[in-house]
């Protein structure tokens, strides 16, 4: 499986003392969860003390999601997250990226976030239009929309149209580019429901047997 991005596992009483916790790549398995929570000495005898302590993706693949959402969630949760996130090609992760940052999004859960494969015609995502006067210009001149002569064109403030445009299809401009929603319907699938059966990897490993032999007496 592919990272789409990793979270860091940290045990309480290791943290306390200044030790590093372990990263571990999602989507995952139970076996390697299993794997990096014995690293970290996490069992079934001491649940309590492991908790979610970092979150980081790949630099290609960048994904906003807020770093406090992500350290309240919990592993199957994430790992479910991962796998649908992992089917984004880098457009719709950019449009993700949009929504994720517009002020008052609407992505505000793990759950919310989980469902915007299903939803990626809900956005008209402008990538490269960062100001009223490039959305102005955009409309203007690339869009189709606008017909007339182009030596009219050149005699409109493009961000004063901009402006306009934005206030009136109450469109937002983010440091992923502008976005305003369709008028498609929000399709809810997965926010609310358990997470399937086979993205559930959190399983704590249960503790090492003591396997020291007694030693044989020399005759």
């Amino acid at each position: 499986m592919n990272e789409v991005f990793s979270i860091q596992l940290h045990n309480r009483q290791l943290y306390e003392q200044g030790k590093d916790g372990v990263w571990l790549d999602m989507p995952t398995t139970t076996e390697q969860l299993q794997a990096a929570l014995r690293q970290i000495g996490i069992s079934a005898d001491n649940p309590q003390d492991f908790f979610i302590n970092g979150y980081s993706c790949p630099e290609d693949r960048h994904l906003a999601i807020p770093y406090d959402m992500v350290l309240a969630a919990d592993v199957d949760e994430l790992n479910f997250l991962a796998a649908r996130l992992g089917q984004l090609d880098a457009a719709e992760i950019a449009e993700l990226n949009a929504a994720l940052q517009a002020p008052q999004s609407e992505l505000s859960s793990i759950g919310r976030i989980t469902d915007f494969p299903e939803n990626v015609d809900y956005y008209v995502h402008l990538p490269d239009v960062h100001t009223a006067a490039a959305l102005g210009d955009y409309y203007l001149n690339r869009s189709g929309v606008v017909d007339m002569p182009q030596e009219w064109k050149a005699g409109i403030d493009t961000a004063q149209f901009g402006r306009h445009i934005a206030q009136q299809e109450q469109g937002v401009f983010t440091q992923y580019g502008y976005l305003v929603r369709s008028g498609d319907e929000w399709q809810r699938v997965h926010e609310g429901q358990p997470v399937p059966e086979e993205y559930r990897v959190m399983h704590y490993p249960q503790p090492e047997a003591d396997r020291e032999e007694p030693q044989a007496q020399q005759p």
